[in-house]
């Protein structure tokens, strides 16, 4: 989750609209993957763009299964930590496909499949192996993946 620090609020609720606050910056202690999604809403006769922080692959799961005439998701990239990407740091990477299976101690594994071919996994098994996962299914198969 995001973490937000009230000295870091800007103005006071409800001066950027209904019910919204706006933050100078915000945290997280998870080193897990989270998702920066570009998204499309109708509001007053017009697309407004903005860009949403999405904790988690349920979220984005809700996020993407909201999507109408209303609201439509342009772009997601995936922001993983170094134990995911293999690297030395943080990484936000366009996303292509992110599948979810659960392994033989039905613990929930995401598969995430980024711009450039790389595919990573969450799991902390040495001996991982995704052809051993159960009960796969893709939650978001980028449109521009397709082409």
């Amino acid at each position: 989750m995001f973490c937000t620090h009230e000295s870091e609020k800007a103005g006071s609720v409800g001066m950027f609209g209904d019910g919204l606050a706006h933050w100078h910056g915000v945290s997280r202690a998870l080193k897990t993957p989270w998702y920066h999604v570009s998204v499309k809403r109708w509001q007053d006769d017009r697309f407004v763009s903005i860009e949403e922080f999405v904790n988690d692959e349920t979220r984005l799961y809700e996020l993407l299964s909201q999507q109408d005439e209303t609201l439509k998701v342009s772009e997601v990239q995936v922001v993983t930590p170094w134990w995911v990407n293999g690297g030395e740091s943080w990484k936000m990477e366009r996303l292509q496909s992110l599948s979810m299976g659960c392994n033989s101690h039905d613990v929930p594994i995401c598969i995430l499949e980024v711009e450039g071919g790389a595919v990573y996994h969450d799991s902390h098994d040495p001996d991982f192996d995704a052809a051993a996962l159960r009960k796969v299914r893709i939650i978001y198969q980028s449109p521009l993946a397709a082409r």
